[in-house]
This record gives structure tokens, C-alpha cells and sequence, in this order.
């Protein structure tokens, strides 16, 4: 089996996947809505969101080991990937914006692919912190922001 380290998996699928939305949503562009118009609001909220907690992180943050411990508060206290889960409504944003349904398909196909990275990513994350990690997982969801009984 093939084993790939989730950075290099995330580099390449959210690259691939923004490109993949981007220029499926150009290739079929509707008019201008006001459906248009909250998918602009969305884009540019979800961007300042995925912004602001991407300056949470260390210069370099590739792997578990960059950090210097694990970030649990601020939007992690409610979903252990706020950063992707703000990139996923900022690239469901394009296909609204634009609205596209092609682009909006190709969005739901992706949404597989944050899956994935998820899975890979937390793998490594168990391995390098260990029970306090598998507790984080106990008490936190990973991407919808809603509380665990």
C-alpha cells in the first residue's frame, strides 16, 4: 500500500480541488443573482476566517512535530480542522457565486478528498501525541462545529 505524509496529500489536493472548482464553475457561468451575490459574502468571510486561524500556526507547520503543543482552544475547542472546514465553505462559495451547477458537483466529488486528508492527517496526529490526541478526538467533532454529548 501507498503511503503518502498528509502535507504533501494537502498541498496537492487543495491546489487540484480549488482549480478543479474554479474552472469547472468558469466553464458553465451564470448570470449574476443575488444568489451571486451571498456566495461573494461567503467567499470573502470564509477567506478572512481561514486567514486569521492559519496565523495561529508556526512559521513552519507541515508536520505534528512543528508544533510546540496542541492546539485545542479558539475555534479548535469546536472542530479539530476549523482551518478546513473554511476552506471547504470558501471553495463552495465559487460554484454559488458564479452558480454553477457543474462546479457545485465537482465541490460534492472533492468534499471525498477532504475526507482523506482528514483521515491521513489525524493518523499522523495520534501517532505524535498520542492519548491526549485520541481525547481531543473524545470531546471535539472534526468538522462540523457541534458539541459531542
Amino acid at each position: 500500500m501507498i503511503s503518502v505524509k498528509s502535507y504533501v496529500f494537502r498541498k496537492v489536493f487543495i491546489l487540484l480541488s480549488y482549480t478543479v472548482i474554479t474552472i469547472l464553475s468558469l466553464l458553465s457561468l451564470g448570470g449574476f443573482t443575488v444568489l451571486s451575490l451571498i456566495g461573494v459574502v461567503i467567499f470573502v468571510i470564509s477567506a478572512v476566517v481561514a486567514a486569521k486561524i492559519h496565523s495561529m500556526f508556526p512559521d513552519r507547520h507541515d508536520r505534528p512535530e512543528d508544533f510546540k503543543e496542541l492546539i485545542t482552544d479558539g475555534p479548535y475547542a469546536y472542530c479539530r480542522h476549523p482551518f478546513y472546514l473554511s476552506l471547504m465553505v470558501n471553495q463552495l462559495s465559487i460554484p454559488i457565486m458564479l452558480t454553477s451547477w457543474p462546479g457545485l458537483l465537482a465541490y460534492m466529488v472533492l468534499l471525498f478528498g477532504w475526507y482523506v486528508l482528514i483521515r491521513l492527517e489525524e493518523k499522523e496526529l495520534i501517532e505524535y501525541w498520542g492519548d491526549s490526541y485520541l481525547e481531543y478526538m473524545r470531546k471535539v467533532p472534526a468538522i462540523l462545529p457541534f458539541r459531542r454529548k
